[in-house]
């Protein structure tokens, strides 16, 4: 079974510390200011969490240990990672729930799946009857297939301009951490 233990160093070299990018849309608090992500944690996300709009002060706060355990909770278990065979599938979806939100992460690995053939509902969750098929694909064929699905999902993301090259290089990077060969897109 996959482990959140053997994903940390990974999403720490995804993630890295405190920004506070003007076109980032996830540095901006519910009152519009901008406050930055640290360690991954997004301002918008952050507070979600805690309930109120937080500060750059607060931000800059968020320690690495207090992103895993957010990690872990919101995102690793939700996509039930623990319970994924495969630790390079378990790492490629959750990368992508920590990126761009659970819903996108399912759906991605949804419609994956359904291109492999599994017969699943496209609902943006990932339940048990989506988990027993990411268990029985094969775990080469579906990492290839998630890592496609995902760079076309970033292309049509309306920040795909902007941060395109970041995003993508998540999806290379995953992939050279696990031998697995995905073709690079020329990105504009």
């Amino acid at each position: 079974m996959a482990s959140y233990e053997l994903f940390k160093n990974s999403i720490e070299q995804a993630e890295g510390g405190y920004q506070n990018l003007v076109k980032d849309k996830g540095n901006y608090n519910s009152n519009g200011d901008r406050v930055g992500t640290n360690h991954g944690v997004s301002a918008r996300f952050y507070e979600t969490i805690t309930g109120f709009p937080p500060s750059i002060e607060e931000m800059k706060a968020i320690t690495k240990e207090e992103a895993h355990i957010i990690f872990k909770n919101e995102f690793w278990d939700r996509i039930k990672g623990d319970q994924i065979q495969s630790q390079k599938v378990a790492e490629i979806i959750a990368d992508h729930a920590i990126n761009a939100g659970v819903g996108a992460a399912a759906k991605v690995t949804q419609m994956a799946l359904k291109s492999l053939g599994e017969n699943i509902k496209v609902d943006h969750s990932i339940g048990n009857v989506t988990l027993n098929a990411i268990n029985a694909t094969s775990e080469k064929a579906l990492f290839e297939k998630i890592a496609q699905e995902r760079i076309k999902d970033y292309e049509n993301m309306e920040d795909f301009k902007s941060f395109g090259r970041i995003w993508t290089k998540r999806v290379y990077d995953l992939a050279k951490k696990f031998n697995v060969e995905i073709k690079k897109k020329r990105l504009n």
